[in-house]
């Protein structure tokens, strides 16, 4: 490259040269450096993604890109500051849409009118959560957890029944609870960070028992890259499941000649069939992810860039995990009936949080990093999601992300404000044209088999392939 990016002196910087130094990351070049746009200034990041608040891999899925209104979404304020400290140069401003282009003139008015509707919900207070709303959210659920426990300190040693009862009470305990860590793992509760992190900390690691550094780390780059095959980890989950073609390509062009035995039996035995075991699989999400977070936490030298929540989040986990033992052992006499009690609790928590989260984005469109590369923020966000109508108990249990098209142009709103603006989201993308779309449980969940179903159909010429 002609000009030295990690220059302290401003660069100004053509579109064409940026396009250029992204291709040096692509090629794995030694000297590239790592830039992102953000309102038409560039920052290097090379070295500030290990330090990034909100976990390195969200900020690498935004390398070579323009960030500015994904880095809008996800930050307060105050990062701008810490983002000023990048500072590289200016760059030219993105070329004119051209007037025939229709789609490209519909998707950009669509994604300015979603930013004057952000501004102007702002200013009406959407962003300000309601205190009595969260105390009533945070009571409610600890309720759950006390009856739940109650039942079996009383009962626990005596009936079968009330330790399946007890277990299904704290299943569904630890689901809510990570809703609530969900909403203050976007700062839809309290906006202060060091505040914010305990109630984090307090809901995830110790009352859940997920790393809560983990989580955000997977979470933020599922909103930054919704559905992106290869980024969002929320749908790279071979070799249990595939939901595109994008992965199958993946998986199975992975596999060579010397693919273990293991790999070609699943590649041909399983995923051909991937909604016959489905459903049996989503109950043990919960272990799945305790288990993934539970490494990551002690794996990590630095979970957050302060060490005392670091090991704030380690000791919470082995508070959780102690306590949780010490009730099982202590308040049920068999081993059958302790062994039932940690499978149904596990399993209720892993159906009631797998199932909505399958119905949020899975067998919604898949784009390629190219394809989103040359997509407007808002326009994939809305396009990649689905809502599901439901009743009031349904937007209860499902933590408010039956909006999921309103909470991922609008991850800091909370919950309760959602329901208000999908009546002026919905026509936003009907008057340019960008797919909208809700349906009922039933509904969403026939579309995740279809889905399924249609990429085990691709599995299968795959495998006939390998044999």
């Amino acid at each position: 490259m002609s000009s030295d990016v990690g220059a302290t002196v401003p660069h100004f910087y053509t579109r064409a040269e940026l396009a250029d130094i992204h291709q040096d990351v692509l090629d794995k070049k030694p000297e590239a450096r790592k830039l992102i746009v953000v309102e038409n200034k560039v920052y290097d990041i090379t070295d500030f993604v290990f330090d990034h608040p909100g976990g390195e891999r969200v900020l690498l899925t935004q390398e070579g890109r323009d960030a500015t209104d994904v880095f809008h979404e996800m930050h307060p304020p105050s990062a701008y500051e810490l983002l000023a400290n990048c500072y590289v140069g200016d760059c030219e401003p993105k070329l004119p849409i051209d007037s025939t282009d229709k789609k490209a003139l519909n998707s950009a008015a669509f994604a300015q009118e979603i930013r004057d509707l952000r501004d102007k919900l702002e200013k009406q207070g959407y962003f300000d959560a309601s205190t009595g709303f969260y105390i009533y959210k945070v009571s409610t659920t600890l309720l759950v957890c006390i009856v739940g426990l109650a039942i079996l300190k009383a009962w626990g040693r005596e009936s079968t029944l009330a330790v399946f009862i007890a277990a299904s009470l704290v299943g569904l305990f630890w689901q809510q609870c990570g809703w609530l860590a969900h909403d203050y793992a976007h700062y839809q509760v309290i906006k202060d960070p060091n505040v914010n992190n305990l109630f984090l900390v307090t809901f995830g690691n110790l009352v859940q028992g997920f790393s809560l550094s983990w989580w955000k780390n997977k979470h933020n780059t599922h909103h930054a890259s919704t559905n992106v095959s290869g980024e969002d980890p929320d749908i790279d989950t071979a070799p249990i499941l595939l939901w595109d073609e994008f992965a199958v390509a993946n998986f199975y062009g992975s596999l060579k000649d010397n693919a273990s035995g293991f790999d070609r039996f699943i590649a041909e035995h399983i995923l051909p069939y991937q909604t016959r075991y489905y459903f049996f699989i989503l109950g043990f999400a919960r272990t799945s992810w305790a288990i993934q977070s539970i490494i990551y936490s002690f794996k990590n030298e630095t979970l957050n860039k302060s060490k005392l929540l670091s090991w704030c989040e380690r000791i919470f986990l082995i508070v959780h995990w102690v306590f949780f033992t010490y009730c099982t052992i202590a308040w049920i006499s068999s081993i059958r009936n302790i062994a039932m009690f940690f499978v149904v609790s596990q399993i209720t928590t892993g159906y009631l949080l797998a199932i909505v989260f399958a119905m949020n984005h899975n067998g919604m469109p898949v784009y390629s990093p190219e394809e989103a590369n040359h997509t407007e923020f808002y326009e994939l966000q809305c396009i990649t999601g689905r809502d599901v109508n439901c009743t009031v108990f349904g937007d209860w249990l499902m933590g408010g992300l039956n909006y999921q098209i309103e909470h991922h142009l609008f991850p800091e709103m909370p919950r309760h404000h959602l329901s208000k603006v999908k009546s002026m989201v919905k026509p936003i993308a009907q008057k340019y044209n960008i797919p909208y779309h809700d349906t009922t449980v039933i509904g969403g969940t026939i579309e995740v088999l279809q889905t399924l179903d249609f990429v085990q159909k691709i599995s299968q010429k795959f495998s006939k392939k390998m044999l």
